[in-house]
């Protein structure tokens, strides 16, 4: 199914009962462990939904292995959530952040500037919006950094 068409695969897909997993590309922050300012990012979402580890429940989430590794790295992961309601000034901002840190101590060095094992992501989904095929993922809103909504989902991350 590697080199599938998209028609070959929701025929497969429909034949065999197995669910379509939505692939996406989309914008998220990324939290380097040099300790600069976090940034937005493009990358695509993989799927996660037989991993059984702490995000399954998003069925498919960004692919952080090119920071950490196809291995351990990517496996030994932490998700945590963080809700923006009603935001007055921006309402771009209102939204479900979730926030991914790798704890693969062995592998990949923690930093002395952001306490992480490498680099830390976030990404935005409406307010618990899933649906059959996973979560639905919006891109990073531009004013989020700027905003320092960033500083308490970090801390949130740390304190998991």
């Amino acid at each position: 199914m590697e080199h599938a068409t998209p028609l070959f695969t929701k025929l497969y897909n429909w034949f065999t009962g197995e669910p379509t997993i939505r692939q996406t590309n989309l914008r998220i922050l990324r939290i380097p462990s040099d300790g600069s300012r976090p940034y937005p990012i493009q990358v695509n979402t993989i799927d996660v939904a037989s991993e059984g580890n702490v995000d399954c429940w998003m069925v498919h989430i960004p692919d952080f292995r090119p920071y950490w590794g196809t291995r351990e790295g990517f496996h030994w992961r932490d998700a945590v959530q963080m809700e923006v309601q009603q935001h007055q000034a921006q309402p771009e901002l209102t939204g479900l952040y979730i926030g991914w840190k790798s704890f693969a101590l062995d592998l990949i060095p923690i930093s002395e500037k952001t306490g992480f094992c490498g680099d830390a992501f976030i990404a935005k989904l409406p307010i618990w919006e899933c649906d059959e095929h996973g979560a639905v993922y919006e891109d990073f809103p531009e004013g989020f950094v700027d905003s320092q909504l960033w500083e308490p989902m970090v801390e949130r991350m740390h304190d998991r």
